[in-house]
């Protein structure tokens, strides 16, 4: 997979999150972000984009070593095709966001070394097993979020940018 040094690849997982416009994955899509589009077998699981394919098809890419990343969920699969990784960094200037389960943006992480992982958390939950490797390699910022403080989604959003060396590059 040709993932070029100019583009970042951002990766959106946890348990708290708003369908607000001013969620931060809408706010990083507006600032030039491209999602890839997702692969399943069955049925959606979140808001992206998706190329319905067999079970035949997903084993086959699956072999042939065309996947970033999938899960099984519900007996389906659904994931990432590393095609469709490569489609979303050339139509966009500044990466990819992949917004997602834990277990498959670790999927992600744990191929893409470059990959930057947020986690967002209420302050009492623990980190997901899932996401320890990903913590372990340095890729991984979990960001507290009480989501009913108000401005809380602008306040991740600011430290998203910030991670990322964004601020004041996209306004």
């Amino acid at each position: 997979m040709k993932i070029p040094t100019d583009k970042k690849i951002v990766c959106i997982t946890g348990s708290v999150w708003t369908g607000s416009r001013r969620a931060p994955r809408h706010m990083l899509v507006k600032d030039g972000f491209v999602r890839p589009v997702w692969f399943t077998t069955a049925h959606r699981i979140n808001d992206a984009k998706y190329q319905h394919i067999s079970e035949t098809e997903f084993h086959i890419a699956k072999a042939d070593g065309k996947l970033l990343a999938y899960i099984e969920y519900g007996g389906n699969f659904v994931g990432i095709a590393n095609e469709a990784l490569e489609a979303a960094l050339s139509a966009s200037q500044v990466g990819s966001l992949i917004v997602g389960p834990q277990d498959l943006v670790a999927g992600v992480a744990a191929k893409i070394s470059s990959a930057i992982i947020f986690t967002l958390k209420d302050a009492s939950m623990d980190l997901s097993p899932h996401l320890e490797d990903t913590e372990r390699r340095g890729q991984l910022h979990r960001l507290d979020v009480d989501a009913l403080a108000p401005g809380a989604w602008g306040d991740v959003y600011q430290e998203m940018s910030r991670v990322l060396g964004l601020e004041g590059q996209l306004d």
